[in-house]
């Protein structure tokens, strides 16, 4: 059971590393992803919560990083193990996706949640 929590606890802490290497705009849309995507990593990472705007960009409040991997942790554990695997590798995909997308692309993205 021990090496089941190490498991875990390894996984969020891997998730929770690779969102750090996003950009300030990808970051926050990738967390607003996250939180469309599960409810359980929702309740931990409260929107509007999350990152707090700084001169110089977007930094992590106080223990978000910590919300987000507890968030990860406590929606892994209610997961299959084949659940979990899957999960694993979408977000991860899925930070990867927000990282690679060129600028335009994300200038379209931007453009349509505003509206325009």
């Amino acid at each position: 059971m021990n090496e089941w929590k190490e498991l875990l606890d390894q996984m969020a802490e891997d998730i929770s590393g690779q969102v750090l290497r996003l950009d300030d705009v990808r970051l926050q849309l990738f967390l607003n992803w996250l939180n469309a995507h599960s409810s359980q990593v929702q309740s931990a990472l409260a929107p509007g919560q999350t990152l707090i705007q700084m001169e110089g960009g977007l930094l992590w409040q106080g223990g978000s990083k910590e919300r987000l991997r507890f968030g990860l942790k406590t929606w892994f554990e209610s997961l299959p193990m084949q659940g979990l695997l899957w999960e694993y590798h979408l977000i991860l995909d899925e930070i990867v996706w927000w990282h690679n997308l060129d600028a335009h692309r994300l200038k379209m993205i931007l453009k349509s949640e505003a509206g325009e």
